[in-house]
């Protein structure tokens, strides 16, 4: 999975390893996706934003309960008496929470969908149910002020450059997730020369496809839950001072020691975005 909840250039910082050495960058990155997706494991969720279907059981009841669920664009059930497909109209059902907001920086994902429209259920079927949208803990974009320069980025390209469209931009580093259009681009490498940026690139992750982006196209990054990003950092820095010394020693008394070499603050870090129940899928 081409992702990571940290970026290169702040676990390379004095905040962190404080290595200015580019000859590891490749090999850190790779701890950062690591991390990350250890978090993903350990979480029980994912906190990238990844698009498409997916299929759950029928439960015969008006509500049923989905996967981390950002936004939804299409509902359909299976009909027990001629195993047909049917679609629900968008008036015909509603995500929940209501508040959820998992487009706001202190929002949540949607865990249920239910029905609205009068006698709805979800048909008790095995895999009866498919819902198409956008799938994780949340989507929330930063504004880089950066823009597509230069040339037209096409559908092949693995470098794109990018530039200042005035004011103060956000820098990029590898380990970040921009979006360009409808376009989910991960960044494996970041070059800056007098506020031109070229960034090498993976191109169409998380379920979007690659496309042509004209000169002046917006960019956005990705962010996530700040608690999640620190535990991504810490946890790849542990991971690295590990190949030199001993594992990371837990604090006296935690008779439980420290599992996979996982430092305690992270753990503490990550303990409110511990799935508590799961959603059936297939």
């Amino acid at each position: 999975m081409p992702n990571a909840y940290g970026d290169l250039t702040t676990l390379k910082s004095p905040a962190f390893l404080n290595t200015p050495d580019d000859g590891h960058d490749e090999r850190l990155l790779g701890m950062l996706e690591t991390a990350s997706r250890w978090i993903d494991g350990h979480c029980d969720r994912h906190f990238f934003v990844t698009e498409g279907k997916r299929r759950f059981d029928g439960t015969g009841r008006v509500a049923l309960a989905v996967t981390d669920l950002v936004s939804a664009a299409e509902v359909r059930v299976r009909q027990g008496s001629n195993g047909r497909w049917v679609g629900w109209n968008s008036g015909e059902w509603l995500a929940y929470p209501l508040n959820a907001a998992p487009t706001e920086p202190d929002g949540r994902p949607y865990t249920r969908i239910a029905a609205t429209a009068g006698g709805r259920r979800f048909p008790l079927s095995r895999g009866g149910v498919i819902i198409a949208g956008a799938w994780g803990y949340g989507d929330v974009r930063e504004d880089t002020g950066l823009q597509v320069s230069g040339a037209e980025v096409t559908m092949a390209d693995t470098q794109i450059t990018v530039a200042a469209s005035g004011g103060v931009s956000a820098p990029l580093s590898a380990g970040h997730t921009v979006r360009i259009g409808d376009e989910q681009i991960y960044v494996t490498g970041a070059a800056d020369t007098q506020g031109t940026i070229t960034l090498t690139v993976q191109r169409g992750v998380n379920g979007t496809m690659p496309a042509t982006h004209a000169v002046g196209s917006g960019v956005s990054v990705y962010r996530y839950p700040s608690a999640v990003t620190e535990a991504c950092l810490q946890q790849a820095a542990v991971w690295w001072r590990e190949r030199l010394g001993a594992p990371f020693s837990p604090p006296e008394g935690d008779g439980r020691g420290d599992a996979d070499g996982v430092s305690p603050a992270v753990r503490a870090l990550l303990k409110p975005y511990r799935r508590r129940a799961a959603a059936l899928g297939v």
